[in-house]
């Protein structure tokens, strides 16, 4: 098993490539999002509390129960977001055919297999280094939207969730050197 920086590990088999990359982040960072989901359901639970044993007008029920669709809305993404730091990873392997993305919660997941002959390269996110978008998507409490993309005939693809730049350059590089390799297979 080969390394790049902390989250990145990979093997090259005798005919195939494979290639993890962990979602797990700072403990810090994760002991922070707990706090916060606790508290997000915490402050659910007394307004579903309120809703349930006060005798509010119907258009002040109609807000609550507006308001609690947003709150399980935002309950789910950060649970989400939780569990990707605790128990994630993206998982690529290439072979002489297939290019396979999945991204996996506890094993839970689905592949998304692409020809290999369709693949032109892999490259950086185009995202502008001070936008919104950016930052929005390097945070900690988000998911993102990937780091890297796989340029098909059709469209594009990400994966790679907030890797550093070096890492991703290093990644880049290794899997086109890769996708070369087994399309000259293929």
């Amino acid at each position: 098993m080969n390394w790049i920086g902390e989250r990145i590990s990979y093997k090259e088999h005798d005919d195939h490539f494979t290639l993890i990359i962990s979602g797990k982040t700072d403990r810090w960072k994760v002991q922070l999002m707990i706090v916060w989901t606790l508290a997000w359901l915490f402050c659910g639970g007394a307004v579903l509390y309120y809703m349930m044993y006060s005798d509010y007008p119907k258009d002040q029920m109609i807000f609550l129960w507006i308001f609690m669709g947003f709150w399980l809305y935002f309950l789910y993404k950060i649970t989400r977001v939780l569990f990707w730091r605790k128990f994630g990873i993206e998982f690529i392997r290439l072979d002489s055919d297939r290019l396979t993305i999945k991204r996996s919660i506890l094993g839970y997941g689905v592949a998304k297999p692409f020809l290999i002959a369709n693949v032109i390269k892999v490259e950086l996110t185009e995202l502008k280094e001070k936008s919104f978008s950016k930052v929005f998507n390097d945070s900690f409490w988000v998911l993102g939207q990937g780091t890297l993309e796989v340029v098909l005939n059709d469209q594009k693809i990400n994966f790679g969730s907030q890797l550093d730049s070096d890492s991703g350059k290093k990644l880049i590089k290794l899997i086109n050197n890769q996708i070369k390799k087994h399309q000259l297979v293929g």
